[in-house]
C-alpha cells in the first residue's frame, strides 16, 4: 500500500506575536493552511483576527515569529519580493478598500492589469463574467464605488479578489452586512474557488452559518492566542465555553447530515 502523501503547506504561521505599545494583541500564534483547505478564523470583536490577516500579508510586521507563504518567509522580505507574492493572492478587507478613483470594472481587474496587458474591452468582458456570479448587473461596471451601495461595494471587492482565479484567497468578513441570500452566494463562490482550482482560503468571519458552509477547519482566537481548533462538526461537540457561545444559535442539522 502506498503511503499517503502529505498535502503541501501553503501558509505557515509560527510563534507569531504582535503588540501595539503595551497592548498585547496576539501571542504565540501557530497554524498551517494546507493545499485545498478552507480555514475559518473566529473570535470576539477585537480579538486580533484582522490584525493576524494584516500580518500575513505584510501590512503589519509581527514583533516575533515567522510567516511563510509557499515556503517563502514574509517577515523582513524585500518590498519587491513581497509585492510579487501578493499578486498571486486574492484578498478582501472588511470594508472593501476599493480605489475611489477607478470605475468598478477597473477595480475588479486591477491585479490582472498589473500583471499582463489587457485592453478595456477585454477587461470589461472579464469583469462581467465575474460579477454575474455575484448577482450584480453589468450596468454597475462603469460607475465608481461611491455610486453603488455598501453591499455592492463588498461584492465588487470580492470580485476583485477572485479575478484571475488565485490559488490563495484571504477574506476578512466577506458576508458581513449582506443579506442571507447574498451571503450564501458568497459562500458558494468561496467553496467553488477552493474545490475547482485546488485553491486554499482563510476566511475571518463572525457568521457561523458561513463557517459551517465553507470551512474544513476552524480556529478560535481568544485571549490573544489560538484556544481551540477543529472541524465545524467538532465545534458542536466541543466543551470549550467560548466555542459554545458561537455555535449556540446554530442548528447543526441544517448543515451536517
Amino acid at each position: 500500500m502506498k503511503k499517503k502523501l502529505d498535502k503541501k503547506i501553503i501558509i505557515e504561521v509560527s510563534d507569531l506575536s504582535k503588540s501595539f505599545n503595551d497592548n498585547i494583541i496576539l501571542k504565540n500564534i501557530n497554524f498551517k493552511l494546507v493545499e485545498g483547505e478552507s480555514l475559518a478564523i473566529i473570535g470576539a470583536s477585537g480579538s486580533g483576527k484582522s490584525v493576524l490577516l494584516k500580518n500575513i500579508i505584510g501590512l503589519l510586521k509581527p514583533d516575533n515569529g515567522s510567516i511563510k507563504i509557499n515556503n517563502t518567509e514574509m517577515v523582513n522580505i524585500s518590498r519587491n519580493a513581497k509585492e510579487k507574492i501578493l499578486l498571486e493572492l486574492g484578498i478582501t478587507f472588511q470594508h472593501g478598500a476599493l480605489f475611489d478613483s477607478l470605475k468598478n470594472w477597473e477595480n475588479i481587474i486591477f491585479k490582472i492589469a498589473n500583471k499582463e496587458k489587457i485592453n478595456n474591452q477585454q477587461g470589461k468582458k472579464l469583469a462581467i463574467s465575474i460579477i454575474k456570479q455575484l448577482g450584480l448587473q453589468p450596468n454597475i461596471l462603469d460607475l465608481y464605488p461611491s455610486e453603488i451601495s455598501g453591499g455592492m461595494q463588498k461584492r465588487v471587492a470580492i470580485a476583485r479578489a477572485i479575478c484571475g482565479s488565485p490559488k490563495i484567497l484571504l477574506f476578512d468578513e466577506p458576508t458581513s452586512g449582506l443579506d442571507p441570500v447574498t451571503g450564501s452566494l458568497i459562500d458558494e463562490l468561496i467553496k467553488t474557488a477552493v474545490k475547482t482550482i485546488g485553491g486554499s482560503a482563510i476566511t475571518i468571519t463572525h457568521d457561523m452559518a458561513s463557517v459551517c458552509r465553507i470551512a474544513d477547519k476552524v480556529i478560535l482566537i481568544d485571549k490573544q492566542t489560538i484556544s481551540w481548533s477543529g472541524t465545524p462538526q467538532e465545534m458542536f461537540r466541543s466543551k470549550n465555553p467560548k466555542i459554545q457561545e458561537f455555535v449556540k444559535p446554530i442548528n447543526p442539522k441544517e448543515f451536517f447530515k
